[in-house]
């Protein structure tokens, strides 16, 4: 099954939820933070000022980065495995961090939601690794899956209906163990495991 690139770019998009709240806390405004928080009356007649240099920037980016992880999120849960195999070996393999981490390093360099410029640099880099990622078929491989008890591992299988070894890697909430039997759906070039 092919991840649609809509589907893809969701999921890609919620796994740098943390990014996006690293950018929020680099837009703090302290000078507005040390003036106390808004009473109820001040927020109730919008005399009150958010603590952020560029508020509707900062925030959007945490918004749609929380909304696109709970979609995954949401979708992962909602899968449906159509085959049951029976897994021969497992290993478990820790997520590639690398695709992850570079946009990361970038939020720390320069990025700066005042300079339109580099904002748009930022988003033509950040859209050419998700095309990377996504053409190479590791889109569903996302490192902020680990924090809801997603991992992948390397297996070796059998589907029940035929004697043929195969491999490949896995993304599951369970244990994979050997000799049991799971249910199972290929998004791209992983599978992801369910308990039979």
């Amino acid at each position: 099954m092919q991840f649609w690139k809509l589907s893809a770019f969701t999921l890609y998009i919620g796994s740098y939820l943390p990014l996006s709240l690293i950018l929020l806390a680099q837009d703090l405004d302290l000078q507005v933070m040390g003036g106390g928080l808004c009473s109820r009356t001040e927020f109730a007649r919008a005399d009150c000022q958010l603590p952020l240099q560029h508020p509707i920037w900062s925030i959007s980016a945490c918004v749609i980065a929380l909304l696109c992880m709970l979609a995954s999120l949401a979708a992962l849960r909602l899968v449906k495995p159509k085959h049951r195999i029976t897994v021969i070996e497992s290993k478990h393999i820790p997520a590639d961090l690398i695709n992850y981490v570079i946009p990361y390093v970038l939020s720390f360099v320069s990025l700066d939601f005042a300079s339109p410029t580099k904002l748009i640099g930022f988003a033509v880099f950040f859209l050419w690794i998700f095309w990377i990622t996504y053409r190479s078929g590791q889109i569903i491989m996302n490192p902020i899956l680990i924090v809801f008890g997603w991992r992948l591992y390397e297996v070796k299988f059998q589907y029940l209906q035929s004697q043929d070894t195969l491999t490949g890697r896995a993304l599951s909430r369970v244990d994979v163990e050997p000799n049991h039997i799971y249910r199972e759906i290929g998004v791209q070039d992983v599978m992801i495991f369910k308990k039979s």
